[in-house]
This record gives structure tokens, sequence and C-alpha cells, in this order.
């Protein structure tokens, strides 16, 4: 390399590049720029935006502005209010302190600022072209800050031509301002699209945010819930385990008041809904942390989206902890279903006559109307003792069966309306408590048999077996081992019909596969208990007795997290009489 070679970068090109990482599309603006104003203390800010933001955006708050040296040093790169020392960045509490946000934004646009100090005589503009000279004049006093944006990324051609389409980009503006409205709910904000207003949001409280923004589906399927934990306060709004989604983006975090992406509070929550959520789909919850601002690194990313935890596995079994309070309170609480959408549902369920649309009369449970060649009662492997008590924040009443549908539900009557039971979601929760009790209490009860059982696992297996067999008796396995085989000799009591091979089999695979020692039995959970409910329960198209049907019930009221079973779908619809006169036009 020839002399001479090496040169320091112009401001405008350091400026440009550090906009590469700050600014990514208007989104990113926008978030910027509001953050600027919760940091400044404003209680209201307005957000306007013109082509999806890429014309224009203009950010207007109430907070407590700048004078005209502030506003001018605001424009150079690391140039901030938020910290002074090394030691600041031990303990950040504000939003921005990189002091790169506004002069990457101003390097690629039209930038103008409009501020003034609470009770000046004067107030300042300043603006900026492209990154060039700065300019400032003296303005009339006005309260807080406004600043404009106007055509992102005029000179930087390329970012323009990955920019998506106006829709996408709007939607991506809405959801960011979505997110930091609900991380500061006592805060005025609102929105508008090229002259339509999107959002007004009224300053409030956090359950009137959450209604606002998240849907009043989400707020009649959820459930507030606080703790304490190790010097943390975790809290949020966490969503019934059958009110799910197909992917992650229902899942927001804040910490400290920041809006952050991070993968280990998303695996903590999931970790929260293990066994009451089948494992492809994902909860729906709004989490927030607040915790020592020492704790927690926000010093990670330049956008400020991710951040490293000082005490990562406390933070996780926090956010664990308050998802498992969640759903222990939710218990008995159902989904909210449309009473019109249920008893079409209901009324579809009904045995038809053969020659017209009106539901046949009511049979009863004793299986008259059914072949009976094929009738042969089965017997509802009720545990004598139902699983360990809970908390329900009101006693569950499932009433008195009326009659098995289709052989797969349960109609009954309360002193207030009506329930439909899924059969076997009912008692394929039941089941799984009573395993995960007996497992929690290290008190399986064991069926040993009276022939052993031969199995020939693969090398894999076989190997790991060698090595691991004697964890599997705190599941209630007892085995022998030979050199290529293995004696099945004991199996867990609940699961006494099912195939001893199966049981084991799967056991072995789920250890394996979580890499579970003993004394690591929640990993194993949801993949061998779930499964293993499920195929020992009862199945759809089994005729139960009336007292089996009752029994079924009884011992539902007593189950926790009995609303769903262990793939999160509901186990009972309840209509309320009230509903019932409404679907009939006997009450408006």
């Amino acid at each position: 390399m020839a002399e001479g070679m090496i040169h320091l970068l112009s401001p405008q090109i350091a400026n440009q590049i550090a906009a590469g990482e700050v600014v990514e599309r208007p989104a990113s603006v926008v978030k910027e720029l509001i953050e600027n104003s919760l940091d400044a203390g404003a209680s209201h800010i307005r957000v306007d935006i013109e082509q999806a933001g890429k014309r224009r955006i203009v950010v207007e708050d109430d907070g407590s502005g700048m004078g005209h040296a502030d506003a001018r040093l605001a424009l150079q790169r690391h140039a901030t209010s938020k910290i002074t020392t090394l030691d600041d960045l031990r303990h950040i509490a504000s939003h921005g302190f990189r002091g790169e946000a506004l002069p990457s934004i101003a390097s690629v646009s039209r930038f103008r600022l409009m501020t003034c100090l609470a009770g000046a005589k004067e107030g300042t503009e300043v603006r900026m072209d492209g990154g060039g000279e700065v300019e400032s004049r003296p303005l009339p006093p006005r309260n807080g800050t406004r600043i404009e944006v106007l055509d992102l990324f005029l000179n930087t051609p390329a970012r323009l031509n990955f920019m998506r389409t106006d829709r996408t980009e709007e939607a991506a503006v809405v959801e960011m301002f979505k997110a930091l409205a609900l991380a500061h709910p006592t805060v005025a904000l609102r929105l508008s699209c090229d002259g339509r207003t999107r959002l007004d949001l009224a300053a409030g409280d956090a359950a009137l945010r959450v209604a606002a923004l998240m849907g009043d589906a989400f707020a009649a399927n959820s459930l507030e819930q606080a703790i304490e934990y190790e010097g943390m306060h975790v809290a949020g709004f966490f969503g019934l385990p059958t009110y799910h989604h197909r992917d992650a983006g229902r899942m927001l975090f804040l910490v400290n008041g920041r809006v952050v992406r991070d993968r280990q509070l998303m695996t903590a929550l999931r970790a929260g809904y293990q066994d009451v959520m089948f494992h492809d789909r994902y909860p729906v919850a709004l989490v927030r942390l607040e915790m020592d601002a020492q704790d927690v690194d926000v010093n990670v990313h330049p956008a400020k989206r991710e951040v490293r935890f000082r005490r990562p596995q406390s933070v996780r079994a926090g956010v664990v902890a308050c998802a498992r309070a969640a759903i222990s309170r939710m218990g008995t609480t159902v989904s909210s279903v449309p009473a019109a959408q249920a008893m079409q549902s209901f009324v579809r369920g009904l045995p038809q006559a053969a020659g017209g649309n009106h539901p046949l009369p009511f049979r009863g449970s004793t299986g008259q109307g059914y072949p009976q060649a094929a009738d042969r009662p089965a017997r509802v492997p009720l545990a004598a003792e139902a699983p360990r008590p809970y908390a329900a924040e009101e006693p569950l009443d499932l009433g008195q069966p009326l009659a098995q549908i289709h052989r797969g539900y349960i109609l009954a009557q309360t002193p207030d309306g009506i329930v439909l039971v899924d059969q076997h979601a009912a008692h394929e929760r039941i089941t799984y408590e009573l395993l995960k009790a007996q497992l929690a209490a290290g008190d399986v009860k064991v069926q040993r048999l009276l022939t052993p059982v031969a199995w020939y696992p693969g090398e894999r297996e076989m190997a790991w077996l060698h090595d691991h067999a004697g964890n599997l008796a705190a599941y209630g396995v007892e085995l022998v081992l030979a050199d290529d085989a293995v004696e099945i000799t004991g199996i867990p009591a609940m699961l006494r019909d099912e195939s001893p091979i199966e049981i084991v089999a799967e056991l072995v695979a789920a250890c394996m596969l979580s890499g579970a020692q003993a004394g690591e039995q929640g990993r194993v959970l949801e993949r061998w208990l779930g499964n293993r409910a499920c195929k020992g329960s009862v199945k759809s198209g089994r005729l139960l007795k009336p007292e089996e049907q009752a029994a079924l019930l009884r011992t539902m009221e007593h189950t926790p997290n009995i609303a769903q079973c262990n793939h999160g779908r509901p186990t009972y619809v309840r209509l309320s009489l009230g509903e019932l006169e409404r679907l009939f036009g006997r009450r408006e």
C-alpha cells in the first residue's frame, strides 16, 4: 500500500454511514424522534407522515425544548445530553444516549428543527439539507419541539430502491408507533398518515392503552399479572392459552420502558406456556420488565433494539414465573366466543333427522338410538384423587350432564346456562395435570407388569439407556437392560392401558432431544407427558355412561388449567341463559 492511502472520512460521509445503521426505514426515524420527545418529558406527541414517511415526517411535542446553542449542537455526531462520563453508560435510564440519531437523519434528508426552552422569549429554527451546513435563525417562542424530515434518503437513492411498498412502510410505522404507545400509556399520542388520523390515544393507564391498541378480543382474552422477582418487577398482560397465534409477532417486550426484540425473552415466555399450548403456536402477550439500569446493557446495537442482561438466568426465570402465575389464575377461564357463533356450532353438532333440517330430540347417554352392536361403554380412567388443588378466582361449576352428543361432546346444564365439553380435550388436561403433579412430588405411581415386555431399541437409544436408564425411574418407568434388548418391568400406573413400548420409546426420545438429566424434567413434560396424556385419554367416539360424564365434569372443576388441553384447544364452551335468550329473540 502506498504512503498516504489512509485518510479520515468527512463528517458528511461518516454521518451517512451511521445513518445506514440507525435509519433503516421511515419507521426507524419515527422511533428515534418519538424517543427523543419522551426523553424531553413530553406529555403530548403528534406524528404526521406523508407517502409512508418517505416524503415527509413531522414529530411535534410539548417537551422541555432546547436553547439556540443546544439546537445547533444536536446535529453534531455524539452530541448528547444523556451521558457525560464513562460511568454513565452503566446505568442508562433514557431512550437515547449515543448522539447519533439526529445527525444521521439530517444527513439523508432535508431536516428542520424548531424548538424553544420553556419560558424563553425566543425560539430557534435549525436547518440542514443532506448533511450540508447547519443554518439557524430565531423564531417566535413556542411550546416544545417540532422536527420535520423531508425527502428521506434524498442523497442515497440506493436505499430508496430497497424500500418496500408505501403500504408496507406505513404498516411498519404504525406498528412501531403502537409499540412505543404501549410502553408509555401516560403520554397522549396521535398518528396521522397522508392527512387521515390513524391513531389518537389519550393519556391513561396501561389497561386502557392495551385495549385500544391490542384490540377488544385480546382485552377479553387476557389477564393482567405482576410479580416481584429477585429485585425485578415483572408485569404484563398475558393472553389465554386458547388465544394463541401462528408466529412470534404478537409477543411484545418492554425493558425499563424500552421496546426490545430479544430471543431470550421470547424463549422464556414460551417456556411459561409450555404445557398449555401446542409447540408450534405462540402466546399473545405484553411483558414489562423494570430493573436496575446497571443490570441491563442497552449499548449493544446502534438502533437500541437489542439488550444484554447481567443476570440472564434470573430474567428468564422471572418471565417464566410471571407467565405461570397468570396461567394459574386463568385456570378455568375460557376464550370469549361470540354467542351466535357458539350456538351455530352447537346446533350443527346435534343429530339430524333423516328427512329434514330440524334436530332430533335429545337422546340420553345410555346408548339408545346408537348402533347397539358397536356399543361398549368406555371406562373413564379417572384417578381416585383429583389433581393438586389450586386457587381459582371463581369456583368452577360445570353443572349436570344432560346428553352426550356424537360421542364426543357432553352437554351440561348450569345454574345460569349451558356448557359444551370436549370429552377428549378435557380428559387430556386432567391426565396431564395428574402426571405432572406426581412428577413434581416425586411420587409417580408405578404399575409393575406381570410379564415383562421386551423392547429392542436402536443403537443410539441403547447407548443412551446404558448411561441414563436410572433417570427414567422418576417418570414411573422401570427397566432391566441387556446387551441389545430392554425388558420393561414397570410403567406409570396412570398409563397402564397404553402400550409399554410406546410409552418408554417416546420418553427416551423426549429425554434425548432435550438432554434432560435427573432433576431436569420440565423440558420433557411437553414432549412426553402431552403426547401420552393425549393418547391415554378418553377418545372422541367413545360412549360414556351418565355417571362417567358426571365424574369427568366434577374432576374438571378441580383441575388446574382446565380451560384448555395441552395443545391450546378449549376444553369447554359456556353459553349463559342471557345469551340463549338473545339468540332466540327473548331479550335484546
